[in-house]
Parts: C-alpha cells; structure tokens; sequence
C-alpha cells in the first residue's frame, strides 16, 4: 500500500466515525454484546513499543485477514505511523478458509517460530460451523500453546462478521463462535474486540449497507459484495478503525507481566497438536518430494515448505499414534482423487480429495471421524478409482474445456495432524 493511500484511508477513517469504542453491552441478556473487553490489556506488548526495541506483530486468521490492504495491513501501517522511533514487523500467519483447528496446529511453524510479541487471533467467521466446546479446544489449545513458549507475548481476540451473524448481532447477542471464544478469553484474561458492532451501528443508523454493489448505494457506505469479505476502501476500513480505537484505549496500561497459566478450561484441549511432515513419516510406493523449483509447490511454499506427490494406486502411508484426533494438512486441485482410509483394521473409507472448487490447487485438511482416546492405526492410500470430475464441477457451473488439466487421481501431502503422540 502507498504511503498517499494509507493516508487517505486514516482520515477517511476520522471523517466517517466519531466516537470511541464502547466498553458496555448493547444491549442486556444473556451474552450480551459487548464490543470490547479490556480485561488484561496488552501491557508487554505497548512496554516493549515504549523501549523502542524491535516489536513483532502476528496476525492468524483466515481470508477476511489475509486480505491485501485490508485491516490487518491497515493496523500495522497505523503502528508503523504512530511509534515512529519503534522498528516494527509483521508476522502474517492467515491462511483463507481456515480455522482454528487448522490454526492451532500451524502455531509452532507459522507464528510462534517468529517470536511475536503480540498475537491477533480472527476465526469467528471460518469456526461459525463448528461446536462451542470444539472452538473453545482449540482457540484454547493457540492461547496455551503461545505462552508456554512466550509468556510474555500478549494475544488479542477479534471476532469478524458474516451476512449470517447480522441478525443475532442485531439482538445483542455474540454469535455462537464468538461465544466460545469469549469465554477462552474471559479465562485467561485476553482482551477482545468485536468488529461487527461498528457495522451493525451504521447498519442500524442507516449510514450502511451491508450486502450490495457501491454503485447503487451511492450516499451510504457498503461493506460487503459477497456477504462475508469487507471492501478493502469501505468494509476494511471499519475494522481498523476499531482495533485502532481499542489500541488507543490499551496503550497507557504498560508493565511486564509475564502471563501464567491458570488450570485448562476444557482439559482436552488442542495444545497438545503437533503437526508432523510426511517426510518424517514411513510411506510406501510413488512418493516424491516436490523439488523447490516445483510450480505447485512454489505456489505453497510460504506455509508448506515441504509437498509431497503421490501417484496411485500403491502410493501409500501408515500411522500409528495414541490419541483421539488425527488430520491431514494436503493439497487438493485438478489432478486429484480418492483417498483410501483405513482405521484399526476396519472397512476402507473413501474420502475425495476432489470437489466443485477443484478448478485451481488449494490447502485443506481432513480430520478422521469418530475416534476414540486411546492407540490407533491408520492407513491412507491413493486409490486412483476413477470419477466424473466433470459432473462435479457443474455445481460451480464449470465446464471443463482441456481434460488432459483434470487427468490423474493423485494426492498432495504437506503433513499429518495429530492431537496426542506418535507410537512406533
């Protein structure tokens, strides 16, 4: 972003908004919608701003973060602008369409390997799908993984919208994912801020659209065009102008106080999840291990800094681990197929590694189902059984034109996910 942009979008951002962020629920009930919790405050975080040492910034989330010049870049500029005389850097550890039970799993690798001083974590919108109890194990699982290794590092929440939460925010109430991570955050003692009150504000004053095209809501501001991700010079803006206030409000409350941890609050929690690269593990058949000069695996290689190929049908891998929770962190695209699973010597499962939004190559995981505490045997092989891919990607209203970019059913490995221990 240039430097003129910025600057326009920071008085924009004055001229549009008046007010702090408020500290008090919106309305009354049972979660009650509160935009900002202070509780903790970030006090190592601004200490280390004030001694003008190197801070680290790291931003973990899915696509509404990972956007480009979108609030995550917004706030670090505005860091960058308002300590001067402190060298700044950011860690940006956001992966679109991923939640935190990705997340919780990338922490070593993409955030804390970075030694960040301060933690944004953004799942609300990517977790909406998922229970509170598993949320709450896995945000939990990032929040105990972070300050076992960096007590001192400090972890701010924010919650981001979609189209579907606006009428449950309208209520006053969080929804469902935020509730989950509230109560993580309560626990422990992190503050969080929740963007989606600025918007429904302005939604209700009648200053905001929330959903359309700019062009036929000239006169009001429009956030959204597909539902989900803000406009990066009229949604974005909104959410840092929030995080901005909110900093503004920590900033005095400086001290170094490395954070303890308390008892769990879910005492299954994630923070025992590791995750393991493939080329660790034992395989059998056509593997290769992309070289660095690979397309695909120069595409990933920011968050996979190894990929692996498999061709079918004798391309093969088998874990044994203890534990109830075990994924896989792969890459899914044009060229591939079915998986074959098997579990503790049960029936083979298939599970397609191939679906309507395989036109171009993506991260992904899968986790198994079902699994019980305890020791566990698991078998993945690539079956090469054919399929219709076009048929599949009709559901996208894709037509595919060359055969020979969708020929094979192979698979792409970067490494397994495992909630427990591997057992040889």
């Amino acid at each position: 972003m240039t430097a003129n942009r910025f600057l326009f979008l920071l008085i924009w951002l004055c001229s549009c908004y008046s007010g702090p962020v408020s500290g008090h629920p919106t309305r009354n009930g049972t979660n009650a919608l509160v935009e900002s919790h202070e509780r903790g405050g970030l006090p190592n975080f601004f200490r280390k701003i004030q001694s003008g040492q190197d801070v680290r910034i790291a931003y973990i989330g899915g696509s509404i973060t990972e956007a480009k010049d979108g609030w995550r870049d917004l706030t670090f500029n505005w860091f960058r602008a308002n300590y001067p005389l402190t060298p700044f850097r950011q860690i940006d550890a956001t992966i679109g369409g991923t939640g935190s039970d990705l997340g919780v799993f990338r922490m070593e690798q993409d955030v804390l390997s970075h030694q960040p001083d301060l933690v944004f974590v953004e799942f609300a919108v990517n977790d909406y799908g998922r229970t509170e109890a598993e949320i709450r194990k896995t945000i939990e699982g990032i929040v105990r993984k972070t300050w076992k290794k960096y007590p001192s590092a400090d972890i701010c929440f924010v919650y981001t919208i979609a189209e579907n939460v606006v009428e449950t925010l309208r209520k006053g109430r969080y929804q469902h994912s935020a509730v989950a991570m509230e109560q993580v955050a309560d626990h422990y003692r992190i503050p969080s801020l929740h963007l989606g009150v600025e918007v429904i504000r302005l939604l209700e004053a009648g200053k905001l659209v929330f959903t359309g095209n700019p062009v036929d809501h000239l006169g009001k501001v429009v956030f959204t065009q597909d539902k989900t991700h803000p406009l990066p010079l009229s949604g974005h803006p909104i959410y840092a102008h929030s995080v901005i206030n909110f900093m503004k409000k920590l900033e005095d409350k400086v001290g170094q106080k490395p954070h303890a941890l308390p008892p769990a609050l879910e005492k299954d929690n994630w923070e025992s999840a590791q995750l393991i690269p493939l080329s660790k593990l034992r395989r059998s058949g056509s593997w290769e291990i992309l070289p660095a000069t690979n397309e695909l695996r120069q595409k990933f290689d920011k968050f996979m800094p190894e990929l692996a190929g498999a061709n079918p049908p004798d391309a093969s891998f088998t874990v044994k681990f203890r534990g109830n929770t075990f994924g896989v962190y792969d890459v899914i695209g044009p060229k591939t197929g079915i998986v074959e699973v098997i579990v503790d010597g049960k029936p083979p499962v298939d599970v397609y590694r191939f679906d309507q939004w395989c036109n171009n190559y993506r991260k992904n995981t899968f986790f198994l189902k079902d699994l019980s505490e305890g020791e566990h045997e698991a078998t993945f092989r690539v079956s090469g059984k054919p399929f219709d891919k076009a048929e599949i990607m009709k559901k996208k209203n894709i037509t595919i034109t060359n055969p020979d970019d969708y020929a094979g059913f192979g698979w792409f490995v970067n490494s397994v996910l495992l909630v427990g221990e591997l057992v040889k």
